[in-house]
């Protein structure tokens, strides 16, 4: 893999060190069928610890749910991704999607540019393949524009494709910010992947009963420079099926939903 050498070495070391201090309602006719809904997990935990029933959490989600087509990782803190962990979860038939959690502030366009050089070292040193989609965690945060479009340049730049984890509720930054930067920049936005943690639905959240149950409609809010359907992927349950693990600390799965294959195929490694 092609790598920009020194640049990417001094945005590893940075790694290190951001490391070391890290601890609505709808009308029907808005809803969309979808024939084909393809179910993924995320998790905070790695998906090989073992729980307290003595199998592993990647074993927990299929007892609880049907088989993950892909697995949200983050990049970064406390259980952070592994290469033992990305080849526990390829040898299950299952993809990873690589998340990054920048704890500083996110308001220029060099302060993007440095998360995503970051983001873009630690994939290197975990052997993502150029392609794979990195995902900068902004959940409710605000982020602006220019912070937006840095993190896609880097990573276009360096060859992977630049990817959003938010809450797309229009009473939350992202939704206008995103859009603002399709009005402005909307070849380099249009190539940035969404992940929407929005709405999380009550029936789902905190469930100890997910099995192959989904929403029949796919139904993530959408920020207003794009459709429902160009959002790639939708977190419509969290903190399910709550269980300890081998050292008595309760840990839960997000559930999620792809609605295009493409997404798992091209941007998931």
């Amino acid at each position: 893999m092609a790598c920009k050498g020194a640049k990417h070495a001094k945005a590893l070391a940075a790694a290190s060190r951001v490391a070391a201090v890290q601890p609505k309602t709808k009308t029907a006719e808005e809803a969309v069928p979808v024939e084909r809904l393809l179910f993924g997990v995320d998790s905070e935990i790695q998906a090989n610890d073992i729980l307290q029933n003595n199998i592993s959490m990647f074993e927990w989600v299929i007892r609880n749910k049907i088989h993950p087509n892909f697995w949200g990782r983050n990049l970064l803190g406390e259980n952070a991704l592994t290469k033992d962990e990305i080849e526990f979860i390829h040898s299950k038939g299952c993809k990873v999607a690589a998340v990054y959690n920048d704890s500083g502030e996110k308001q220029t366009e060099e302060q993007g540019k440095s998360a995503g050089e970051i983001a873009v070292a630690l994939a290197f040193d975990l052997e993502i393949p150029q392609g794979s989609a990195l995902f900068l965690d902004i959940g409710e945060e605000s982020a602006s524009k220019d912070y937006l479009k840095g993190f896609a340049e880097e990573l276009i730049e360096s060859g992977y494709a630049p990817a959003f984890k938010a809450n797309t509720d229009a009473q939350f930054n992202f939704d206008r910010e995103f859009s603002r930067g399709l009005q402005t920049d909307r070849e380099l936005f249009e190539q940035c992947l969404v992940w929407s943690v929005a709405p999380t639905l009550s029936e789902y959240d905190s469930m100890t009963t997910t099995h192959l149950i989904h929403p029949d409609n796919w139904m993530p809010y959408a920020p207003s420079g794009i459709k429902r359907k160009d959002i790639a992927i939708w977190q419509y349950g969290k903190d399910c099926h709550p269980i300890e693990d081998d050292k008595g600390i309760e840990t839960t799965f997000n559930i999620n939903l792809v609605r295009n294959d493409k997404v798992l195929i091209e941007k998931m490694f």
